[in-house]
This record gives C-alpha cells, structure tokens and sequence, in this order.
C-alpha cells in the first residue's frame, strides 16, 4: 500500500480512518443510530430550516443565520454550561452518543481539533444523549477526549434545535461569535473536515 501512495504514510492514515468512518456509518445506520421514534419533532415549525444540512467544510452565509436557541445543562463529571456565557467564541455542538459507532470514530478527531482551535476562541462541547452518565464519562475518560460533554440523556438540548429537523446521530451544529447557527453537518466528520471551518469562523470580524 505504500507504493500505492508514494510512501506517503499519512496519507495511508487519513484513507484508512476514511473507510473506517464510512464502513462505520453505514453498520450505525443497521444498528440504529437514526432516531427512529425518538426522532427531533419533524413537524416543528421555526425559522432554522436546514434539512439536508451544511455541505461539508461550507458554511451558512452571514446574512442568512439565526440565532441560536439557548443552551444550559449539567456537564458529564459535574459543574454546569451556558451557551450564552460563550458569546465571542465559535461553539461547536457536537451530538453523540458511546453507543453510536460513528460517534466513536469521530470523537479523536474533535478532540484533536479543539485542542488545536482553543486559543483561537474556539471551544467545542458534546452533549451526549441516550445513555448512562457513567457510560459516557468512561468513554471520555477512556478516549482521553480533550472537551466536556453535555449529560442529556432525555434529549431536551436536541429538541431546543428542533427546527433543524435533524433526524439522526451523530450531528454537529456550530455557532459563530454572535450567537448564531453558522453550520448544521449531520454526518460523521473527520478533523480536516471541522478544523478549517471553525478556524474560518474564529477569523470573522
């Protein structure tokens, strides 16, 4: 394989974790990683109207966000958030769960990403959802994930987006430094895929 790629190992690496994410993806759909009953209210109205999502490393033009719902909860481990109390930063809202095999691919990656974008004002949170606190604190701890999580085990953070009309896990939905909703990605993304985007972002006057 190396001969294949001009010996390029990281380029090898980035193909692999690739066909993982998408090999991935398409075992979370047989395994139930689309909400099915516990769907986003699809029949919600509101201004967020983005249901195929934001195209991968695009984003929302300026003229056209809204502003983002407003986001509290207790954090996985104790203490609590406020998305309010982060304006002036790019916040990415990443939804996901350990039971989702997407999701566990995609979290190394975000942790890289926000470990890379933190001083640019960038700050990334999970808010995981349909599993124990325990489940989810293991993970992170066992993953050694760089950002806090969000504990919404009933799902009331996702239903604050329900305009999103998002119907399955993992999603990602990141907020520009005003307050509102600059990207809506409703698939697994890799690092390459969110960090360019959210150093963009960061770089907004």
């Amino acid at each position: 394989m190396s001969s294949r790629f001009g010996g390029d190992t990281r380029r090898v690496r980035r193909y692999s974790r690739l066909l993982v994410l998408l090999l991935t993806a398409s075992l979370a759909t047989l395994a139930g990683c689309t909400t099915g009953t516990d769907a986003v209210d699809q029949a919600a109205g509101g201004e967020l109207r983005f249901v195929s999502g934001t195209p991968t490393g695009q984003t929302i033009a300026v003229a056209d966000r809204k502003s983002a719902p407003d986001v509290t909860g207790a954090l996985v481990g104790g203490g609590s958030w406020d998305l309010r109390a982060q304006h002036g930063k790019v916040v990415v809202l990443n939804f996901w769960g350990p039971w989702c095999p997407p999701c566990r691919v995609e979290a190394p990656d975000f942790s890289a990403a926000a470990t890379a974008t933190k001083a640019d004002g960038v700050e990334f949170m999970g808010v995981a959802v349909r599993d124990t606190e325990q489940n989810v604190a293991a993970f992170l701890k066992d993953r050694r994930i760089s950002y806090p999580s969000l504990f919404d085990r009933p799902g009331k953070t996702v239903q604050r987006f329900r305009d999103l009309r998002v119907a399955g896990f993992p999603f990602t939905i990141i907020i520009d430094k005003q307050g509102r909703v600059a990207a809506v990605y409703v698939s697994a993304l890799l690092r390459q895929d969110i960090e360019p985007v959210v150093t963009r972002l960061a770089a907004e006057s």
